[in-house]
Parts: C-alpha cells; sequence; structure tokens
C-alpha cells in the first residue's frame, strides 16, 4: 500500500514522515526505493533532531549518500526548480566546511523533478538506486536481531502447541441392559492412539437396569486432530459395535 504524507513543508507533515520512520531505516521499510528520493525532495531543510529525531536519522543518511555519490562534481552555478522558491544552494542541507558542498543535495533534486516523458528519467532512476541498494551494517544488525526475535517466539510457540493437552469425558451407551459392560469397556481401550491416554471409568445408571459407562481420555491436542472421528470410525463405526450403541462427548477441557 502506498504511504502518504501531509506537506512536508509543514510540522503536521514532518510529526507523520516521524513516525512513519520511527521502526524503519527508510519509507518503504528496510530498503531504499525512488519512494526516499520523492520525500526527500520535498523537503526544503533537515528536520530539527530535537522534535523529529527519526525524520532527521532519516534524512542525514540520505544526504551523505547522495553527497558520495556526487563526491568530486563542482559546486555548480545554483538552479532553481519550477514551483520552488529557494535556489539550490540556499535550498540543499548545511554541511561541514570538510565534507563536499551542497550542490549534491540539489543536482539529487533536479532529476527528481523532471517531467514523466523524460526518455532517459527511469535509467537515471535506476542508476540513484544504486546508490541505496544495501543497507548499513547497522541496519543489517538490528534487522537480524529483529529477526532472531521472531523466529525465537515461532519456535515458542511451536513448542507450547506441541505440549497442549485436553481432557475429555465420555458417555459410552450400551444396546441394552443384556449388553456385557466389561466387553463395552475393553472395547473402547483397545482403541490406541499416539497422543491418546484413556484414564478412569465408572458405570452409571440410566434406567429401567440400563447402565452407561463414563470414560475419561487425555489427548494431546498436536498428535490428535479429532477425538469425534476416533469415536465414529474406531469405536462406535456405524453402529456396527456389538456392545456400543452411542458415545456423547460430556466436557472438553484443555489442561
Amino acid at each position: 500500500m502506498a504511504v502518504s504524507f501531509p506537506d512536508l513543508s509543514k510540522a503536521e507533515g514532518l510529526k507523520a514522515l516521524n513516525d512513519h520512520l520511527a521502526p524503519y531505516s527508510y519509507i518503504d521499510g528496510y530498503n531504499a526505493s525512488k519512494d526516499d528520493l520523492i520525500v526527500y525532495t520535498q523537503i526544503q531543510k533537515a528536520p530539527e533532531s530535537s522534535q523529529y529525531p527519526h525524520a532527521s536519522r532519516w534524512y542525514n543518511h540520505i544526504t551523505k549518500r547522495l553527497q558520495d555519490s556526487f563526491e568530486g562534481f563542482s559546486s555548480g552555478k545554483g538552479v532553481k526548480v519550477s514551483g520552488g522558491s529557494a535556489s539550490a544552494s540556499s535550498a540543499a542541507p548545511s554541511t561541514p566546511s570538510s565534507q563536499t558542498p551542497s550542490a549534491p543535495a540539489a543536482a539529487a533534486k533536479a532529476p527528481a523533478a523532471a517531467t514523466d516523458d523524460d526518455d532517459m528519467s527511469d535509467s537515471d532512476d535506476d542508476e540513484d538506486l544504486d546508490l541505496f541498494g544495501e543497507m548499513t551494517p547497522e541496519e543489517k544488525e538490528a534487522k537480524a536481531k529483529k529477526d532472531a526475535v521472531i523466529e525465537a517466539a515461532k519456535k515458542r510457540g511451536a513448542e507450547k502447541a506441541k505440549l497442549t493437552k485436553s481432557m475429555i469425558v465420555l458417555d459410552v451407551k450400551p444396546w441394552d441392559d443384556t449388553t456385557d459392560m466389561a466387553q463395552l469397556e475393553k472395547e473402547v481401550r483397545s482403541v490406541v492412539k499416539d497422543g491418546l491416554l484413556w484414564g478412569s471409568s465408572k458405570l452409571v445408571p440410566v434406567g429401567f437396569g440400563i447402565r452407561k459407562m463414563q470414560i475419561t481420555a487425555v489427548i494431546e491436542d498436536a498428535k490428535v486432530e479429532s477425538m469425534d472421528s476416533i469415536i465414529e470410525e474406531e469405536i462406535v463405526r456405524d453402529g456396527e459395535s456389538e456392545y456400543i450403541q452411542s458415545i456423547d462427548v460430556v466436557s472438553f477441557n484443555k489442561l
């Protein structure tokens, strides 16, 4: 999604830019792009570091890259861009006397203001982008640390998921009062699955001499995806069981 800012010549725009750059090195994140040059050309002077620390850091970084790329060029005679009020020398950011004069910043702003139908603009932009192609060592280190934190969080989440268990209480109902309840329980416990552990059981009177068996089971959620499928496919088996008529889930709780 494209990023938009208010007028960057005003405090509102600089604040929006500063907030946007708080977690990022460049306009688009951690890699430089044409967006950096577009935004850079709209700023008349370096943002105050006391008010806009992130915008100031970004602005100085882009300025230094541009100055390095124009090292050895003359300071020029000054240039004005249509719609602008400041000359190149006055609009360019100030630099220490030992560094290259401010003409590099002005020279960078002039191509950015060229018309879209200029046949050479695309190739010029590509050459400019090469100047920012790689992150600085500090940015690489910061990104590596962030990636390590994210990866560690993912591993912790995966490990936690493996350890998650659930306790289930089932009501196992026989066909009638003549059903051998010992065989019924044996048939239930004969189902063996990795991650499934049968617990205690008891017989509960239903009425008319019929009793149901209530049994607990503990499952590891990562290994047993569906207890319902085990009940239907391996215990009840669509009414094919000789002893078991149906099974109801009484409770299902995470441990």
